[in-house]
């Protein structure tokens, strides 16, 4: 019978270090993964865990303690319980507030469990925020379709026969809603259009104050409704920017709605240009109730509406995420300066249209 190949008999020897190689990386990424894995023998104590437990857990000492009260995962939630997998939530503390952990238990038959622990609170917080957004959605429909119907009705009853000052009311009452809903479907399909990645702005040489004019027309309303004063501070050298007038515009109406709706009525809301280095910047300044600091990093988040006026307004907490997106896609900045009770500023730039040109000019 003929002899194999030295070739062969070296490839079985590699393939012994290979497996040697795959066991040690294995046991790398083991140490290496950010999610908690732990293995509990037959009688459900802890025999094994990665570093990432210890984090998850916010424990010091695993191995030999019992998993099931470790976690106190006996009132945990099922999420799923198919194909060799049992899926559970619980709550657990952490610093400033609860968390939620989710537990995936997977039989290995006589050697044990394995489980991993994953901690999902920014997940779950994300699906409050998103149930909480489909909730306000249809309370700020609901609001202006109402007033629609509502004036739509009269008319068609009684249009004919109204004294015309009467009827401007119906009309004006009218066009109010018809801005609410455009206003609202606009920071709807702009929100879609930021997740999606398609969102655009067109700059050309624009004024501060016409933009102003602009929003004006939505918020101006808004304003009256609370006996609200706007009062501007515009430089004349700090009026020309590069810029896109409606996505300008927009970015205003959205600031001074922000700033109307959670402000108290009879106050003043303050709309301040001055120059910076090659850009404009516009400040928004309220005087409601202020923000608290620990909020303030995550108020250009989707959905996020501060504590302190959640329940007194409405909104959908869009408003400065879209903000954010129009300045940045500018070439500028926006950011809050705040302190409870002591009102609110919101500062964005904008490029100064004139110094652009120079530059292009060069």
């Amino acid at each position: 019978m003929k002899e194999r190949p030295p070739e062969r008999r070296r490839s079985l020897g590699r393939r012994d270090q290979d497996r040697a190689f795959e066991e040690l990386a294995i046991q790398d990424a083991f140490v290496a993964l950010t999610d908690g894995i732990i293995l509990t023998g037959p009688d459900g104590f802890i025999v094994s865990a990665n570093p990432a437990a210890f984090r998850v857990l916010g424990e010091e000492t695993l191995n030999g303690r019992p998993f099931e009260e470790l976690l106190l995962v006996t009132g945990a939630a099922t999420v799923q319980d198919a194909d060799g997998h049992h899926v559970r939530r619980t709550w657990f503390p952490r610093e400033d507030r609860m968390g939620v952990l989710e537990i995936v238990s997977t039989s290995i038959g006589e050697r044990g469990v394995l489980h991993t622990v994953r901690d999902v609170t920014a997940q779950a917080e994300l699906l409050r925020l998103k149930e909480d957004f489909l909730l306000q959605v249809a309370h700020e429909l609901r609001t202006p379709i109402a007033a629609l119907s509502a004036t739509l009705d009269l008319l068609v009853d009684d249009a004919l026969s109204m004294p015309p000052a009467q009827l401007m009311t119906m009309v004006s009452t009218l066009r109010r809603s018809a801005l609410r809903l455009e206003h609202l479907v606009e920071n709807l399909l702009d929100a879609g259009s930021i997740e999606a990645g398609t969102f655009q702005v067109r700059a050309v040489p624009a004024s501060v104050r016409s933009c102003l004019q602009e929003a004006m027309v939505f918020t101006q309303m808004l304003l009256d409704s609370k006996h609200q004063r706007l009062e501007e501070r515009l430089r004349p050298d700090s009026d020309r920017v590069l810029a896109d007038p409606r996505r300008t515009a927009q970015v205003l109406a959205n600031l001074i709605a922000n700033a109307s709706r959670y402000a108290p009525e009879n106050t003043t809301v303050t709309i301040v240009t001055a120059g910076r280095d090659g850009f404009v910047q516009v400040s928004v300044v309220d005087e409601g109730p202020g923000i608290p600091a620990d909020e303030q990093p995550r108020l250009f988040q989707r959905f996020f509406r501060s504590r302190e006026v959640r329940d007194q307004a409405g909104g959908l907490g869009l408003g400065l995420t879209i903000c954010r997106a129009i300045v940045l896609a500018h070439g500028g900045d926006i950011r809050v300066e705040s302190e409870v009770g002591r009102g609110t500023s919101v500062h964005f730039t904008l490029p100064k249209a004139r110094q652009l040109a120079e530059e292009a000019g060069a």
